[in-house]
């Protein structure tokens, strides 16, 4: 029977046999334990929390690194493979939010009041009838009083020599007969006669949805239209409004159920009309109904109403 070999001071085995290496392998895995469950736990932890911006993501590579630590060291297992998994969409989701977070933030933010594209012809057209073409005038700047063209060596610099004249044999021109300028598009729209406001049309429930339904099918028609105030501030300018409407008043604010837009006056300015109201009041108009208006709204969307020019407003 053969004896282990023996060591040679001491007589006691050495520690060169077959089985010698196993404890030593056993050790080792425990205490490569603690890497596998900490990649599992962070690895889980990536995946829950993979909505939240950064810190998804920071979690999810941090178990990755776990895992990949624990293959090297053969300590792997399927739950391990499918923390890595789990890891990797978490990852994803949290850079996908983040990405739309950070576009989000430094979007530039869309006007917060819209500018009117209705065309001024059509409510000058509106609101007092044809008020005649604009006829372009020929002036004469620096020229004599029958339109002629101004001599040249009068805008010379210094004095110019002048002829000899016979003042017995040259005449003074008689002047030309002066026409009155035909009135241009500006003194027309100042010279337009106020409305009738008798003549504007009371409007049922089904009328006024007619008109919101499609309002550039109703360009040019007078109406009287209840509402509550919506915007009128530095944003939209003292001749820009936004309004609810309704064909009758309502008890509550929100009954009026129609989002609007009007102008009044010069659309910018001047506009005596809406001087005394301010937002949030009810009130009663008289309009021309212009069409439709898109604009884009605040939360980055858009929409299309309806646009009028305002003749009168009155406080309920």
């Amino acid at each position: 029977m053969a004896l282990p070999p023996s060591d040679p001071v001491g007589g006691a085995p050495t520690s060169h046999g077959p089985f010698a290496e196993r404890p030593a392998s056993a050790a080792a895995r425990r205490s490569s334990a603690p890497l596998a469950l900490a990649a599992l736990i962070v690895c889980v932890a990536a995946f829950v929390l993979g909505l939240l911006p950064l810190l998804g993501a920071t979690l999810a590579a941090t178990g990755i690194v776990l895992v990949t630590l624990a293959v090297r060291r053969g300590i792997a297992t399927k739950r391990t493979y499918a923390a890595g998994a789990a890891a990797v969409v978490g990852g994803l989701a949290s850079i996908v939010t983040t990405v739309a977070l950070v576009g989000l933030v430094a979007a530039p933010s869309s006007p917060s009041a819209p500018e009117p594209t209705v065309a001024a012809g059509e409510m000058d057209g509106a609101d007092g009838g044809d008020a005649g073409e604009p006829t372009e005038v020929d002036s004469a700047p620096d020229g004599d009083a029958t339109g002629g063209e101004a001599d040249p060596a009068a805008e010379a610099d210094g004095p110019a020599e002048e002829p000899a004249v016979d003042p017995e044999t040259t005449a003074a021109p008689e002047p030309g007969p002066t026409e009155d300028p035909e009135p241009t598009e500006e003194t027309a729209a100042a010279t337009v006669p106020p409305a009738d406001l008798g003549s504007f049309e009371e409007l049922d429930e089904r009328g006024l949805s007619q008109i919101v339904k499609a309002p550039d099918d109703h360009i040019g028609r007078q109406v009287v239209v209840y509402g509550a105030i919506t915007q009128l501030d530095a944003a939209t300018g003292k001749c820009f409004v936004r309004l609810s409407i309704s064909h009758a008043p309502q008890g509550q604010r929100y009954d009026y159920e129609h989002n609007t837009v009007g102008l009044a006056g010069d659309g910018v300015s001047d506009c005596p009309v809406l001087d005394p109201f301010v937002t949030d009041d009810e009130v009663k108009l008289w309009v021309t109904i212009g069409g439709s208006l898109s604009y884009d709204t605040q939360i980055g969307g858009s929409t299309t109403v309806p646009v009028y020019l305002i003749h009168e407003v009155e406080l309920l």
